[in-house]
């Protein structure tokens, strides 16, 4: 799945609430187990680094590397988008 179409995704499940917009959490990172991603739900393999936040208010969120880099971008624009309205 390129960036492109994963920034989509994230962005449409930040702003319904599938994943957080504020920032926190702890971040720990393993070898991926086949576990669906929460970002672009395709599975994270066990060649590649699964990311799990323990985030307040959310179930665990488990994305791909990329996804977690793609995820924090967004939000950070969407919470700096924010902060520039009020």
């Amino acid at each position: 799945m390129n960036d492109v179409t994963v920034r989509r995704l994230v962005r449409d499940r930040i702003a319904d609430g599938r994943l957080p917009r504020n920032r926190g959490g702890a971040v720990s990172a393993t070898n991926g187990t086949d576990e669906g991603c929460d970002a672009c739900s395709t599975p994270v393999s066990s060649e590649e680094v699964l990311y799990r936040v323990a985030h307040e208010g959310f179930r665990q969120i488990r994305v791909h590397a990329t996804c977690f880099a793609i995820w924090r971008d967004e939000r950070n624009k969407m919470t700096s988008g924010l902060a520039t309205l009020d």
